[in-house]
């Protein structure tokens, strides 16, 4: 048995665009030779299934949700999570540039995510609902797992990581584009994969991951990943291979 893990957005899924129906084609013929496949994406557990459910003939095997934060299996079922300490998560949302932030931010939690309630002219740059949270009902959340926010630049996003991390070392910012994605330093994509096969018990005989920008960056360099041709230069430089797609990574390492 092999075990396939994508990122989704930029890689499995083109930036807005569909899913290609190749990829899914070759989702299932991977499937069918007896390999495991799944996503391994920042995106917390709500929005995922929100875009799977888009594609009836797409089964993931398992979701590495928030960065590694959330897994689940193919039921979605929770079966490991790394959420924030109270009084961390506290401490974060004090933080004078969170505090005063005119980005828009979002909460998620093990299985929902909410939108922070601030004055912005920005949208999140989500076709989903959400509820809207003032700081204080977000303070007391429970089971948060991550707090995302979109930045005018990438830039931004790199200063407001290192200032964040100044203060909370345990804290780390996935970022992908102008988003970043605020977890517990665990939670990455290389270590939620790692914690997948300790949970799972599952022995494959090689992992294929592949993904395109910075927060799968770890991923490619620990288990000798891929890419697609649309990624940045670095990650084609840390990059095993450059595959066309996901679909072509799937058919020739079958």
């Amino acid at each position: 048995m092999k075990l396939a893990a994508t990122d989704f957005d930029g890689t499995f899924c083109p930036i807005q665009q569909p899913v290609p129906q190749s990829n899914i084609e070759a989702v299932k013929t991977w499937q069918a030779a007896g390999h495991k496949f799944g996503i391994c994406t920042g995106r917390g557990l709500s929005l995922i299934d929100f875009e799977l459910k888009k594609y009836p003939d797409l089964h993931p095997d398992y979701l590495v949700c928030n960065n590694g934060a959330v897994i689940v299996n193919e039921q979605k079922e929770i079966l490991t999570s790394l959420t924030f300490p109270r009084e961390m998560l506290q401490g974060l949302l004090d933080m004078p540039l969170i505090h005063a932030t005119k980005n828009p931010m979002r909460i998620l939690t093990e299985t929902d995510m909410y939108l922070l309630d601030i004055p912005t002219v920005t949208e999140f740059g989500l076709n989903i609902p959400m509820e809207k949270v003032t700081f204080a009902q977000a303070r007391e959340m429970p089971k948060v797992v991550q707090v995302s926010m979109r930045c005018a630049t990438v830039e931004e996003a790199q200063a407001m990581t290192a200032k964040i991390r100044e203060k909370y070392p345990d804290i780390i910012g996935n970022i992908n584009r102008n988003y970043v994605d605020l977890n517990l330093k665990e939670a990455n994509k290389r270590d939620g994969l790692r914690r997948l096969l300790a949970v799972t018990k599952w022995q494959p005989e090689d992992v294929f991951f592949i993904g395109d920008d910075q927060n799968d960056l770890p991923a490619v360099e620990y288990f000798r990943g891929y890419t697609v041709e649309t990624a940045q230069p670095f990650m084609k430089e840390a990059a095993r291979a450059v595959y066309p797609s996901v679909g072509d990574m799937l058919l020739r390492n079958i």
